[in-house]
């Protein structure tokens, strides 16, 4: 216990030193000109509960006109519970309000979150025509294990002044699955504030390492459940990721990823040596969507994809999966990429070179079109790719719309139609799309029928199941 008490001081002790080299009155005044908080309104609904909720964090100014980047964490509703049961957690901002530090408050329109980085966006929409004080940040690229960073704490709304400052330091640089300057000392409270170098340059923002293996659509496997993802690592949003962002903040329901179309496996070690070929790394191709640019540039299951635009691939164990999944969907839709294959064949191994453009990724379930009855008090969406894989249905044959929200003590819910159940047809009318589904439910609502018959899909099987109606 002393030997802990002593180390513990002497830890805080280093971090009270470091903390006497920052010209922490000068980053002061530069950050109190664009380091704002940012106070979100939302209405949270999944399954048949809906309920409000607030969040407050702290954010940053980027551009003149009052575009604001935060930690957009808290607003992610791609989850892959969600995905795999259907039954969508759905986040909405109902309203943003912008404070800055003497005081004035703005209201914003929110934009939306960057699937890699979790980073924010909203816009300022002042009444009167305001120029803003934006952040200006300085490009690094030759970071140092052991160096000391600074960043801000966002304070409660009752007590003054609106930040208190913090320092953490870089403990490590990682390169796989992605380049990440890894940091140690600064929590998730500070997601989205600013960091600043020992020379009081703003260098980028504070976020998490992306873990986005289930985020793109070609998954062969799904990511643990034994909590160790849970674990935050938090470190530097460069610069330049920040600024690409800027210029093309991105838009809940703008899909412009790239998507090839397969579902995928690391070449390992040992599946190299088995197989008796002399690469150690690589993609091999499970299954290919039909009809997918994959399918269209010829890759068959068995393919091992070796080199991408003519670097070599570098995956060589399943956890470097998102290594190659993030530049799929780096490249973008319409993308031309190409690719160096080896295919097995009776015995000998062909080296083949081939290409493909890339098709808009899939939508997720949260960007599906949807569509709220008041009658029945439900929401249907579209299905999506993501169904058909995860519930092994033919995207050709079958066809419904997701019930998504159910409210309780509505028609839906007293019929036993919950949130994940698939309906085919309504009053005995087939149902494809959502706006099928609205054709069919206001058709419904003129006539007022006393019962509506319902045909589902659900737990593997279809169902007829009668509605009692109350008009």
């Amino acid at each position: 216990m002393r030997l802990t008490y002593i180390l513990l001081v002497l830890s805080l002790t280093a971090v009270a030193a470091s903390g006497q080299n920052f010209d922490f009155e000068r980053i002061n005044k530069k950050a109190y000109e664009y380091a704002v908080a940012v106070n979100i309104k939302l209405e949270v609904s999944f399954g048949t509960q809906t309920s409000d909720a607030q969040i407050r964090g702290i954010g940053t100014i980027v551009t003149r006109d009052g575009l604001v980047v935060f930690d957009g964490s808290p607003l992610d509703d791609d989850s892959p519970f969600s995905i795999m049961s259907g039954m969508q957690m759905n986040i909405k901002p109902t309203s943003i309000e912008i404070v800055k530090s003497d005081g004035a408050r703005y209201p914003a329109e929110y934009i939306g979150v960057d699937r890699f980085t979790k980073l924010g966006f909203c816009r300022i929409t002042s009444a009167q025509p305001v120029e803003f004080k934006p952040v200006s940040f300085s490009h690094r690229r030759d970071y140092r294990v052991g160096e000391w960073l600074a960043a801000y704490l966002l304070l409660p709304e009752f007590v003054s002044p609106l930040m208190a400052s913090d320092v953490g330091m870089i403990s490590a640089l990682i390169q796989v699955p992605d380049q990440f300057v890894f940091t140690v000392g600064f929590n998730q409270m500070e997601l989205g504030s600013v960091l600043y170098d020992s020379a009081g340059y703003p260098i980028g923002v504070l976020g998490l390492l992306d873990q986005s293996a289930f985020r793109g659509m070609d998954i062969s496997t799904l990511p643990s459940f034994t909590g160790e993802e849970s674990v935050p690592l938090l470190g530097v949003i460069s610069a330049e990721k920040i600024e690409k962002l800027i210029k093309d903040p991105p838009t809940k329901g703008k899909v412009d990823r790239g998507w090839l179309g397969i579902y995928l496996q690391a070449l390992t070690a040992d599946i190299a040596d088995f197989w008796g070929i002399d690469t150690k790394s690589g993609i091999i191709v499970n299954e290919v969507v039909k009809d997918s640019p994959a399918d269209s540039a010829g890759l068959q299951t068995g393919d091992i994809i070796v080199r991408l635009n003519g670097a070599p691939i570098t995956v060589d164990k399943e956890e470097n999966l998102p290594i190659f999944q993030k530049q799929i969907s780096d490249f973008g839709a319409n993308s031309r990429v190409n690719f160096e294959i080896m295919r097995r064949t009776n015995g000998t191994v062909d080296t083949i070179q081939t290409a493909a453009v890339l098709s808009p990724a899939p939508i997720t379930p949260a960007e599906a079109p949807s569509y709220e009855d008041p009658n029945f008090e439900f929401t249907v969406r579209d299905l999506v790719f993501a169904d058909y894989n995860v519930f092994n249905l033919d995207r050709k044959e079958f066809k419904g719309v997701m019930v998504k929200e159910v409210e309780s003590g509505g028609w839906a819910s007293v019929a036993d139609i919950m949130p994940g159940y698939i309906i085919q047809s309504i009053d005995g009318e087939k149902v494809t799309s959502v706006e099928d589904a609205k054709r069919v439910l206001n058709r419904i609502a003129e006539k007022k029928p006393k019962e509506v018959v319902f045909f589902i899909w659900r737990d593997n099987k279809t169902v007829f199941v009668n509605v009692k109606t109350d008009w």
